[in-house]
């Protein structure tokens, strides 16, 4: 009896972490394509912006901000600095 017992539990610790995981992967967001694409930032950042990088998503923190491409990777950048360095 005590035997059987013993083949039980890890049988059931292996099941109980298989559906744990299946469940908090269907949790997970999906990004559609339009949210993926990044446009490139016009102008040159300095190297302390260089710092401010976007989440995996392309998403940044602060709302006045957007994630765009530079030679130093994807940063956040403040949109009104990249109108008025073009001007």
């Amino acid at each position: 009896m005590v035997g059987i017992m013993k083949l039980w539990i890890p049988l059931l610790m292996i099941l109980f972490c298989v559906l744990l995981l299946s469940v908090l992967g269907a949790l997970k967001k999906n990004h559609g394509w339009g949210e993926l694409l990044i446009e490139e930032c016009w102008g040159q950042p300095k190297v302390e912006e260089c710092t401010r990088k976007c989440s995996r998503s392309f998403k940044c923190e602060e709302r006045n901000q957007k994630c765009c491409w530079t030679y130093c990777g994807n940063i956040c950048w403040e949109n009104d600095k990249t109108l008025a360095r073009l001007l």
